[in-house]
């Protein structure tokens, strides 16, 4: 019989991909995050966000050598400018993505190269509206 078995998500690198998020971004106030092991393809959305937040800085890391191209939408469409390309080798991509209307705010992430990685990424409010 062949086939390959699914391999286990890495928590290990995911915990070290997390830990230099939690350590390169400070002072600023955060709205979510997740990590987790790499795969091909993943992804998420932040559900709403909220009506005083004008812009969200996203942050995100992996490591383990592969390349993953990241795109983003909000309120359903898809931002072009916000889009790059990252090497998983533990430095922190960074966007600013304009949300002055609420609603969604999600990403999605394609793997090139070795799923033997993790990977790291959190929502920062960037700029809010004054009361």
């Amino acid at each position: 019989m062949t086939g390959s078995t699914p391999t286990a998500p890495d928590t290990a690198a995911a915990e070290a991909a997390k830990s230099v998020l939690d350590k390169g971004i400070v002072a600023m106030d955060s709205l979510g995050g997740g990590s987790g092991g790499l795969r091909r393809q993943f992804g998420n959305t932040y559900p709403a966000t909220p009506d005083d937040v004008l812009s969200v800085s996203f942050a995100f890391t992996c490591t383990g050598g592969a390349t993953v191209a990241l795109t983003f939408t909000t309120v359903n469409k898809e931002v072009p400018s916000a889009a790059g390309t990252q090497v998983c080798d533990g430095s922190i991509f960074q966007r600013s993505i304009d949300t002055s209307k609420p609603g969604s705010l999600g990403f999605s992430a394609t793997l090139t190269g070795s799923e033997n990685g993790g990977y790291a990424y959190a929502y920062y409010a960037e700029k809010k509206q004054l009361p």
